[in-house]
């Protein structure tokens, strides 16, 4: 609550109130609508109450929108006063007040203002232990085990943790991109995001088979992991931003246990109630019109009509004309038989409106982050391909140049004497020379280094031959396998 604010309410109560005593004291108040100086007095004691009323909440509220509104209606009703004098506030002190309680609203507005991004700013930086205890609670359970099965779903405390962090990033942009990094180093993710980046997969479609987990067909090459894992990464990835989600289906549900694989379908007799229906097609022949059931029309000689006995010898002979149902508890013939849905769990019967939906998704890459999966992912690939080989790697990998400078490469890597520098560079299209001269101030600065410079898709003719020029090895292309087989070429050359 804001004291100043409210002090200055209190002063221009006070005024209102002294005024209309001051008035009724000297003269009787009679109701005279038709008099001008009634209707005015009438109109600005009713604007210096509203003020009030705005006053009183902006202060209690601490919203320095009606404080200001409440002090500008306060002056500028006290100079209204002052232009256009009348009886009931004609006072040159008043006037004075309802100016002194106005400025006095508007300038507390300010102070409310800048409490108000004090605590924003305070609660924005408690956020950040919070955040920080998180991220450093997700290293050591990873770090400690392989996660399991029950660790990466809900009834995994990772699961829990990464719940949080992901709630966390939906406010804050550095943090969701942080977590993307940490995905794109998980093996099953590599795998899955490369499946669009390198095999132009364009969506991951579910089936659904009698099991809780929808499966994908794109996916089934994926050994080692279950459809629960399979499921939950896809679920991280959306969480990430790096894939889509798209409504594939709806799935009807049991109430009662809110599974849906052992959910079927029933069409019951409306007599018996029995679920032993079956569907009989009914046909005409066209040369007698009679109608009969198809299975009617079949017998050890051929297809004969029952009614005129004539053999049939082509299928145009005969034409549907409809659907009949027939129950095989009572044998009672319908057109339409009661529907429900029956749960083989825990044999619950229930209709439609009753049921549990439940949505399956199918995937698409985000187009927004394709350029930044593809360099991730290839980057984590020469990483992979390199400590194979026995190299020690960091990325990204810093070296202190000659003059001093520690310079970060996208890339390092080390083995005994052999060290690596590389640095990936990429453009929507080719990379000019402006790009690559950033890189090529580190190279010549570290210069026991082997060089290496990958650019994505491809080079400018001018930064081709730059770095040329100044014998700065390259790779181009867009290939993550391929880049990463031309790497292991250039050091085995090189050693």
């Amino acid at each position: 609550m804001r004291q100043i604010g409210l002090a200055g309410i209190i002063i221009l109560i006070i005024s209102v109130i002294v005024s209309g005593a001051t008035y009724l004291g000297e003269s009787s108040f009679i109701w005279n609508p038709g008099d001008p100086g009634f209707i005015y007095s009438f109109i600005l004691t009713l604007g210096f109450l509203v003020a009030v009323g705005a006053g009183i909440y902006g202060a209690i509220k601490e919203m320095n929108e009606f404080l200001i509104a409440a002090g500008t209606a306060c002056i500028a009703l006290a100079l209204v006063n002052k232009l256009f004098s009348n009886v009931l506030y004609s006072w040159s002190y008043l006037d004075i007040f309802f100016l002194v309680a106005g400025f006095m609203m508007i300038l507390d507005s300010f102070h409310v203002k800048r409490i108000k991004e004090a605590k924003k700013l305070e609660e924005t930086k408690s956020d950040e232990p919070q955040t920080e205890k998180l991220l450093e609670k997700l290293d050591k359970l990873e770090s400690e085990t392989e996660p399991t099965e029950t660790e990466t779903t809900e009834e995994g405390e990772i699961f829990h943790v990464k719940r949080q962090l992901w709630s966390e990033a939906r406010k804050k942009p550095e943090l969701l991109k942080g977590l993307r990094d940490r995905l794109y180093s998980s093996a099953i993710v590599q795998d899955i995001v490369g499946r669009f980046i390198n095999s132009n997969l364009e969506s991951i479609e579910p089936i659904m088979v009698r099991s809780e987990t929808p499966s994908y067909p794109v996916l089934s090459d994926l050994k080692g992991y279950s459809q629960r894992k399979i499921q939950y990464t896809l679920n991280e990835l959306v969480e990430s931003g790096i894939l889509n989600e798209d409504l594939y289906e709806k799935l009807v549900a049991c109430p009662q246990c809110h599974q849906s694989a052992k959910v079927f379908t029933r069409s019951k007799c409306p007599e018996c109630e029995s679920h032993k229906v079956k569907i009989n097609r009914l046909m005409q022949h066209l040369d007698c019109g009679a109608i009969y059931k198809q299975s009617e029309y079949q017998t050890v000689s051929g297809i004969i009509c029952p009614k005129c006995g004539k053999k049939i010898e082509e299928d145009l002979e005969l034409k549907s004309v409809g659907i009949s149902f027939e129950c095989q508890s009572c044998n009672s013939i319908f057109s339409e038989p009661l529907r429900s849905y029956y749960c083989r769990g825990c044999s619950d019967e229930f209709q439609l409106k009753n049921c549990d939906l439940l949505d399956i998704h199918s995937f698409t890459l985000n187009q927004d982050i394709r350029a930044e999966a593809k360099e991730k992912l290839t980057v984590l690939t020469i990483a992979d391909s390199l400590k194979k080989i026995q190299y020690s790697v960091d990325t990204p990998g810093y070296l202190k140049g000659k003059t001093g400078v520690n310079h970060e490469f996208t890339l390092t890597a080390n083995k005994k004497d052999k060290l690596l520098a590389l640095d990936l560079v990429a453009s929507s299209e080719t990379v000019d020379t402006k790009t690559v001269l950033s890189s090529y101030a580190k190279f010549t600065d570290n210069i026991s280094a082997t060089s290496l410079l990958i650019a994505m898709p491809m080079l400018h003719q001018e930064a081709r031959d730059f770095l040329k020029a100044n014998n700065i090895q390259f790779i181009e292309g867009e290939n993550m396998y391929e880049i990463t087989d031309n790497v292991i070429k250039i050091l085995e050359k090189t050693n």
